[in-house]
């Protein structure tokens, strides 16, 4: 005889469990967690991208006036304008011809003047106009001019050498082939340059890349930008430091300057044989806001490393940050005066 065993039905699958007290606390934890997260990040982003625009807008902020002209010093000049090399900003300037022992003017030999970050082809404090003037009556023609963002030059990022050496490379483009301020006196036989702080970093890296300019001095140059950016920004912006590396991604994504590797003690050895010369003073960085004096050793350690270097180094007793002309004045002068007529030779106008 069949039997039929009767079966319980089934309702669905079986209810889930409540989470615990201990659960839903975890929950909350994990979600207050990623909301903090979420807003530190956003918080990060938004404080960095800040920090990179202050970064860039400070030259902007801080231009420093064109306020005289070398007709103060009792000099001949022309105003020009030339484009930088590549992005072709209209650069401002003047060029001053050199003034030779019977009276002449010549422009055989022409140094280009590079000033410093948040300056411009004057600036009084480290004396440019004035050792422009010395320089000219020692029979060497000058092309000083406004770098990007600073004097009379249009406005730019501030990227402290990256774009800067593109308006030293279009100086030496407008002394070999722009319109000739003084056509009667020709195109320079000579290039040279002289730089101050950032300018003679600058200098540096278009020396590099650039083998017209046929000797440099350097004066207060930094050797690595990274640890003065490490340094300068919270000071100056009296934010932690912990920030700054946001910033300086940030300044790299939005204006393609990449702090991290602007380091003029990269390629200095590049610039061999051609004479180099690096002047520092004892004092800089006293106030811990300046170059290192360090710097100048580690540049000439790098320096020398090219088989063919010709490098010079004059630690100046007693000198600030780029103050080795104003302390020393005539000594400076004829030091540099030397220095290039041994790199490029005399003016042979006379002869």
């Amino acid at each position: 005889m069949l039997t039929h065993t009767p079966t319980t039905a089934t309702s669905g699958p079986p209810a889930a469990k409540k989470p615990t007290r201990k659960g839903r606390g975890w929950l909350l934890f994990v979600t207050v967690l990623l909301i903090l997260s979420v807003l530190l990040t956003i918080g990060y982003t938004a404080i960095s991208i800040y920090m990179a625009y202050a970064l860039m807008q400070l030259s902007l902020t801080h231009r420093m006036p064109v306020d005289t002209t070398p007709a103060s010093l009792g000099l001949q000049y022309k105003d020009v304008t030339f484009p930088s090399r590549y992005d072709h900003l209209q650069l401002k300037g003047w060029f001053i011809p050199g003034i030779l022992s019977n009276g002449h003017l010549t422009a055989q030999r022409a140094i280009i003047m590079v000033h410093g970050d948040i300056s411009n082809r004057v600036d009084k404090g480290v004396g440019i106009l004035n050792l422009s003037g010395d320089l000219a009556h020692q029979g060497f023609a000058v092309l000083t001019f406004d770098m990007r963002g600073n004097g009379e030059s249009p406005a730019a990022p501030r990227s402290l050498g990256q774009y800067e050496q593109r308006d030293v490379m279009g100086a030496v483009d407008f002394l070999q082939s722009g319109s000739l301020p003084y056509p009667e006196l020709g195109r320079p036989r000579a290039i040279v340059g002289w730089g101050e702080s950032m300018g003679g970093a600058t200098l540096i890296l278009a020396a590099a890349n650039e083998p017209a300019i046929r000797a440099i001095v350097s004066d207060s140059a930094y050797a690595d930008v990274l640890p003065r950016i490490e340094r300068d920004v919270p000071a100056q912006g009296h934010t932690p430091a912990w920030l700054t590396p946001g910033g300086m991604v940030a300044a790299r994504v939005l204006y393609g300057v990449d702090y991290f590797n602007i380091r003029p003690v990269d390629v200095i050895a590049s610039i061999a044989p051609r004479p180099i010369l690096l002047i520092q003073g004892t004092e800089d960085n006293k106030n811990h806001r300046d170059t290192p004096p360090s710097n100048m050793f580690i540049l000439a350690a790098a320096a020398l490393s090219a088989p063919n270097a010709n490098v010079q180094t004059w630690f100046v007793p007693g000198a600030t940050h780029a103050q080795a002309y104003h302390v020393l004045g005539k000594v400076y002068v004829d030091r540099l005066v030397a220095f290039y007529t041994a790199a490029i030779g005399p003016d042979t106008s006379e002869s």
